[in-house]
């Protein structure tokens, strides 16, 4: 074995923890989640129901292909679609739901306790002690085993088995360990193989790597028997049948793409679990090497054996495949751990899928039961994950970095890492279906560059951290900064998944907001009355519909937050101490000149600026921020708006502009700090962050003294102490700003890091080579000065900014705790029309008799019925009461009338919130029907009431006008459906299901 080079720092690869955990948590939640997911259309089938007619009634065919279409359809129709759904396709049981996972682990529990109990059955071996000589075969491995595992392992024997290998099985309280009979065999005549492979059996015991690897296998085979197999026979039944049947393309495509999905999860699976046992054996092998193991004996031997296979050392994609690692590869790990340590594209991409795929299928379980869902639990959901992906990723990036800054190498940036993480979320978005709408392709491909974009930031901001921490942290063990941020990067990637799975992936399939519904709300934002010019709605609109959804997250406020504060307590952390500790960098028993020497290198190479670097751009940004708020108010008040004019559009164009001179001031602030050479991207989200902090509050101490000075007076008149949240309380305005620009902060910043990173090369080109760097300047005081100023800093500013996003998320709770039936209501219902609209499909006329069909079978007809009788019963009467030409108006007759106006009200009460007609002129007659009756008919009433007969006279002829447009509708339908001796209209008519309101 090649000894270490004597001048070469020398790491521990049990630094900052293996990152295995994480890796086989991501495994064991991916299978659970999957294993519920996939089984919820086989649970689903034994509930049948007319889920396809609420559907079609809705006007919606989601299998003709256009899903983002008929989807929009549905969501516009909740408050008929829910109801429909709930009475006529009733969901199954929230515990038929969960009982799937709940199986799969089980029976994974109790196939993870049968395994040992297989694996040492009879026939297969025996106990050691029960063999001739086993005595003291066993007594060497107890030899062995002392002092290094806490458990001495149950001792095995197959005899049958000739070759010199060993394994151990079971769990960690529990280990067995199963000798072959070659290995038993060649303990006397070569006693050195024995204890190496002894040993690094149980270098895995001391790693205690057994449960969980077992429980992994026990789930996997689970997985394939219980989840996998009834999947693909039931779409497989269902593809056949489609096919036999002639279904559409559509149809086919779905199918194709559900039987696509456990397969893909399976091979996801495969890769990562193999991935996870190779690093496992790894761990082993050092693990032993430490001990004095005598591997490279064993490796020599086994490495020249396998030379008559070249092969095998040729192809490299087995390496991806196999479980254990060559002996090349392991040969030259105890040289250089540094396969431990590097991040590879594979697990990277792996990680990204994994998490992409579990954040679809967890959210599937609660599909069937959407009406419970609420924005938290939709956060909840998407913060599993989350914190799954972000654990296996940081721990590898930290550990990529750590050692590079023992070996005095440079530091991994993270864009290559965070490429494949990318990737692999975007592969397990499109594969899931979940932003193509369940066909192949998205609507909007270039919607998920952003994932990749995101994916880069996050694991360059992980890798600027690590950096932070080795260079500034003061303490003894990185542990404390690498749990700092862990926790900062869960939020981080709890947010963001929480918003693609609302919105980044319904913008994917291809869905948009209409332009003149996003004005429309912009108009209406703020009550009262005013305006502004230039009119800039159409600069807002689409600016605000956007951000304002990905603000409002549950976790946004305090995951922006945590996006800067993070690396600013690490970097302000080492202004108050002595610098880094070096002791947990290097491995114990690397000591010598020569490693203080490259310690020595890498701390100025290393080094991180003064703090100075990143406030001073901040106290600009800020004041750039208050100079533009100021600026906003200048412009408006020349516009010298009546009091009564200080409301609508004006007072919310002053919240709006004065929020992009805060994102203004704070952009400018990231450009600064991020020019510099070293740390930018920590830098420049540190100095935007402070800068809108502050921002927000000059912004807020201006507003809430308006009218004090009277040149920059824009809502009063008067001078007077107005808090800014009372000011711009209409439509919650002040807390529209305040989100934003804490989520705008973290985004200006990576943007203005992009740009820096870009001028780079175009410095370079002018400025040529010789340019002089930036001069690092150390963060630590030499004699401890403003060590006050910086714990101050370093506990000030952070409390500050999470108290202010503590207090948005605590005022947006009750909001955002609300389930969906109950934020349901028909004023939600309108908004949704006006911003998102309410298509027609274009289909086929068979397609549009069926919705026509399903629209009169599932209430339609009930209505119809009710309109065009109740109109008929007031005609009746209308003709009793006439003589000849002249109607003569009597008590009597409004007595008369007044039920059948009520009633008639009631059903035009229905035609806001039940279906609309699928064909747009039926529905245009039933629209017209329900405006002039929604009108008309409480007229009628109170005219009847106060015996008032002008009133009177004009509201039933209101209605009975209203009534023919009833019967005009109903033989529009008759006239799609075209079949007079259809059931549809025999029998007594459905009524339709009471809306949630």
């Amino acid at each position: 074995m090649t000894s270490v080079e004597p001048g070469r720092a020398r790491l521990d690869e049990r630094i900052v923890g293996a990152g295995t955990d994480s890796r086989f948590a991501l495994l064991l939640l991916l299978i659970v989640a999957a294993g519920g997911y996939l089984l919820v259309p086989v649970v689903s089938a034994l509930h049948p129901g007319d889920y396809r007619g609420c559907q079609l009634a809705a006007g919606a065919d989601l299998h003709t292909g256009d899903t983002v279409a008929g989807a929009t359809r549905l969501v516009g129709q909740a408050l008929a679609f829910l109801p429909c759904v709930a009475r006529h396709a009733p969901s199954p049981p929230l515990w038929q739901i969960l009982a799937g996972p709940a199986v799969v682990v089980a029976v994974a529990a109790v196939a993870t306790i049968s395994l040992p109990l297989w694996k040492q059955r009879r026939g297969r071996c025996v106990r050691l002690s029960l063999v001739h000589g086993g005595a003291e075969v066993a007594a060497r491995v107890e030899e062995l085993a002392a002092g290094r595992v806490a458990r001495m392992p149950e001792l095995f024997m197959a005899p049958a088995a000739g070759g010199v290998n060993a394994s151990v099985f079971g769990t960690n309280g529990r280990p067995r360990m199963l000798l072959t009979g070659g290995l038993v065999a060649c303990r006397v005549k070569d006693p050195r193989t024995f204890d190496a492979v002894v040993l690094h059996e149980l270098g895995h015991i001391a790693n205690r790597d057994l449960t969980i690897t077992h429980a992994t296998i026990a789930l996997w085979r689970t997985f394939l028997v219980l989840v996998v197999t009834p999947f693909l026979l039931w779409w497989s039944g269902l593809g056949v049948f489609g096919v036999v049947a002639g279904g559409n393309p559509a149809l086919t495509a779905v199918s194709l793409r559900y039987l696509a999905v456990p397969v893909v999860i399976a091979v996801v699976v495969y890769l990562a679990r193999a991935d996870v046992l190779r690093s496992r054996e790894l761990y082993a092998d050092l693990t032993a090497s430490r001990w004095g193991a005598p591997l490279e004996h064993v490796w020599a031997e086994r490495a020249s054996a396998g030379d008559r296979h070249p092969r095998r050392r040729a192809n490299a994609l087995l390496d991806q495949v196999r479980t254990h690692p060559r002996w090349e590869i392991r040969r030259a790990a105890l040289d250089d751990p540094a396969p431990l340590f590097a991040v590879s594209p594979l697990p990277m991409f792996l990680s990204g899928s994994a998490a992409a795929l579990m954040n679809y299928h967890l959210m599937g379980h609660i599909s069937p039961h959407v009406t419970l869902l609420s924005d938290w639990l939709g956060q909840a959901l998407a913060a599993v994950p989350a914190a799954v992906v972000a654990a296996a990723t940081t721990t590898a990036l930290w550990r990529s970095t750590v050692r590079a800054a023992t070996l005095g190498r440079p530091a991994p940036l993270g864009v290559r890492a965070g490429l494949w993480l990318g990737l692999g979320l975007i592969a397990g978005s499109v594969i899931s279906g979940q932003s193509t709408g369940y066909l192949w392709l998205p609507g909007r491909w270039w919607v998920l560059g952003l994932v990749a974009a995101v994916a880069v930031a996050f694991t360059c901001w992980t890798c600027q951290c690590a950096r932070l921490a080795v260079t500034a942290w003061p303490g003894p063990s990185p542990r404390g900064p690498l749990a700092l941020c862990l926790i900062a990067g869960w939020l981080i990637l709890s947010a963001w998944c929480a918003w693609w799975n609302y919105y980044g992936a319904m913008y994917a399939t291809g869905f948009w907001y209409d332009p003149a519904g996003l004005r429309w709300v912009v108009v209406n934002w703020f009550p009262g009355t005013g305006d502004v010019r230039p009119d800039t709605t159409a600069v807002m609109a689409p600016v605000i519909g956007v951000l304002r959804y990905a603000a409002y997250q549950p976790l946004t406020p305090v995951a922006a937050v945590a996006a800067w504060v993070t690396p600013f307590v690490l970097w302000a952390a080492g202004t108050v101490g002595r610098g880094p500790g070096r002791s947990w960098q290097r491995s114990r028993g690397d000591t010598g000149s020569d490693d203080a020497a490259a310690d020595g290198a890498a701390s100025r190479a290393w080094a991180a600026p003064a703090l100075r670097q990143v406030t001073a751009p901040a106290l600009l940004g800020a004041a750039i921020g208050a100079a533009g708020v100021a600026g906003v108010q200048a412009w408006l008040h020349t516009l010298h708006a009546a009091p009564a004019q200080r409301g609508g559009l004006y007072a919310f164009s002053y919240a709006i502009w004065s929020l992009a001179a805060i994102v203004a001031g704070a952009f400018a602030a990231a450009l600064v700090a991020a020019a510099s050479a070293r740390f930018r991207l920590p830098s420049a989200l540190i100095a935007a962050g402070i800068g809108a902090l502050l921002g927000l509050g000059a912004a807020t101490a201006l507003i809430s003294v308006d009218g004090c000075v009277e040149p920059l007076s824009v809502l009063n008149d008067t001078c007077s102490w107005r808090p800014a949240w009372r000011q711009l309380e209409g439509g919650n305005t002040f807390g529209l700003v305040a989100h934003i620009t804490l989520l705008m902060a973290p985004v200006t910043a990576v943007a203005a890091t992009a740009l820096a990173a870009l001028f780079r090369p175009v410095r370079r080109a002018v400025l040529g080579k010789n340019a002089a760097p930036a001069r690092a300047r150390s963060t630590c005081s030499p004699a401890g000065r403003r060590r006050g100023g910086a714990v101050l800093a370093a506990v000030g500013v952070p409390g500050v900014a999470l108290a202010t996003a503590a207090v948005l998320t605590v005022g947006d709770a009750e909001a955002q705790l609300m389930t969906k039936a109950r934020s349901v209501t028909v004023e939600a219902q309108t908004a949704f029309r006006r911003v998102a609209g309410l298509p027609v499909l274009p289909v086929s006329r068979e397609v549009r008799r069926r919705q026509v069909r399903a629209w009169y079978r599932l209430g339609g007809r009930y209505l119809l019925d009710h309109a065009i009788g109740t109109g008929r019963s007031m005609a009746r009467l209308l003709r009793e009461a006439g003589h000849g030409n002249r109607l003569e108006v009597t008590a009597g007759l409004m007595a008369g009338m007044r039920p059948l106006c009520r009633n008639m009200a009631n059903v035009a009460s229905w035609e806001p919130v039940y279906f609309e007609i699928p064909d747009p002129a039926a529905q245009t007659f039933w629209h017209r029907f329900g405006l002039a009756v929604q009108s008309a008919g409480p007229e009628c009433v109170r005219a009847a009431e106060r015996e008032d007969a002008v009133a009177f006279r004009i509201s039933v002829a209101k209605i009975m006008i209203a009534a023919v447009m009833a019967v005009d509708a109903s033989d529009r339908i008759k006239a799609i459906v075209d079949d007079p001796s259809d059931p549809v209209f025999r029998g007594v008519p459905v009524a339709p299901p009471q809306p949630r309101l």
